[in-house]
């Protein structure tokens, strides 16, 4: 289907990309009561990941669209 979204993220690329922000993740934490942290990290990262379900659906123009789209 020529609609579909072109990049798709395999399931080893989305733990890369968790593995990738984990010490920040984790570094945020620092505050947070030791009780917490756990269910917190999984929801920081539960919206990195919707955030890139989000990302992926943009479509970006190829330059001819957007020269058409924006040369008067």
């Amino acid at each position: 289907m020529e609609n579909q979204i072109l990049y798709e993220v395999e399931n080893q690329d989305l733990e890369r990309l968790l593995e990738i922000f984990r010490p920040a993740i984790k570094k945020s934490l620092i505050n947070t009561r030791m009780q917490e942290r756990e269910d917190l990290e999984q929801e920081i990262s539960m919206k990195i990941l919707e955030k890139l379900s989000y990302l992926q659906e943009i479509r970006t123009p190829d330059f001819f669209e957007f020269i058409e789209h924006h040369v008067d």
